[in-house]
């Protein structure tokens, strides 16, 4: 097969790297590459680029007239969109479909056993893109559940900011399990809201993603709440990280008005933080003195 990779950064390189080691012909593109036609007899097109960006940077290019793999992890903060929407927006009728999991970029380049998800509309593309993908050290999973992996993955990444603060703040291993099990039943609740199934949630693109981002330096997120924690400026914070989706995905998911504050707490909170200056010991407090509740509620 060959494959086009839009996107040339760390995940984009790891995964052509997988697909190399599968046999595949692979080329890669820039936003600078527009002038640039797609090569005769593309089979597939990976997008690994920054989410904000994704909608600006598709629409330079000609629509590929071959399927799209996401790789890239958050919601348009315009629109609220998820990145499989933003693609077929830009470019009508093309089949898309998402790679979500708990997978850092160095690891799997390093060819370290992972696993992960894709997700599509039809079992049939979600298949093409498993064999695409799947090898003797990284694991690929088939899912029908398209908008419950990329929601999956998007939304972990403002609760690894969530993590981070928690780490940042010192508040002990027992505040740390308790906001991860919560996160998990905010993100499983507002995932369902937008389209979602519960059960993908508790798979790779869910809780798998949200325990590998919540705990590593490696997690670009998780960093992002741990400097917060220690006074530092989000600027700054961002000039040192780099592109860290969670900041945006949290500026969408508050903005979406489908999901009222009551069902994404952490979320408003991180919000709080991030952009409006909230000291992070007072969104704990907030979080800790709302009324009592039972623990397992519809979503």
């Amino acid at each position: 097969m060959k494959v086009g990779i839009l996107g040339a950064g760390k995940w984009g390189t790891a995964i052509g790297g997988v697909l190399e080691k599968n046999g595949h012909e692979t080329f890669y593109r820039h936003h600078g590459d527009a002038a640039q036609p797609w090569p005769a007899g593309t089979d597939f097109l990976i997008v690994a680029i920054p989410v904000q960006t994704m909608r600006e940077t598709l629409s330079r290019f000609p629509a590929p007239g071959v399927p799209v793999l996401s790789l890239s992890k958050g919601l348009e903060v315009a629109t609220g969109l998820r990145v499989s929407e933003t693609v077929r927006a830009v470019w009508p009728g093309t089949e898309a479909g998402a790679l979500s999991g708990p997978n850092f970029a160095s690891e799997i380049a390093a060819g370290l056993p992972a696993a992960a998800v894709v997700g599509a509309e039809s079992e049939a593309l979600a298949g093409r893109f498993q064999e695409l993908i799947h090898n003797r050290s990284f694991r690929i999973y088939t899912s029908t559940d398209l908008a419950g992996v990329e929601l999956g993955g998007a939304l972990k990444n403002v609760y690894a900011i969530a993590a981070g603060l928690c780490v940042g703040m010192d508040l002990g291993h027992n505040a740390f399990a308790a906001l991860l099990t919560r996160c998990l039943a905010e993100m499983t609740r507002i995932g369902v809201r937008l389209g979602g199934r519960p059960e993908t949630f508790s798979g790779l693109s869910g809780v798998g993603d949200l325990l590998l981002t919540s705990g590593s330096d490696l997690s670009r997120n998780y960093r992002v709440g741990r400097l917060l924690a220690q006074g530092r400026a989000l600027d700054a914070i961002l000039a040192e990280v780099g592109v860290a989706e969670g900041v945006e995905t949290a500026h969408s998911l508050y903005n979406l008005a489908s999901i009222p504050a009551e069902a994404k707490p952490v979320a408003c909170q991180v919000y709080s933080i991030l952009f409006e200056g909230m000291p992070p010991r007072q969104a704990v407090a907030g979080l800790m003195e709302r009324a009592a509740a039972p623990e397992i509620r519809g979503h």
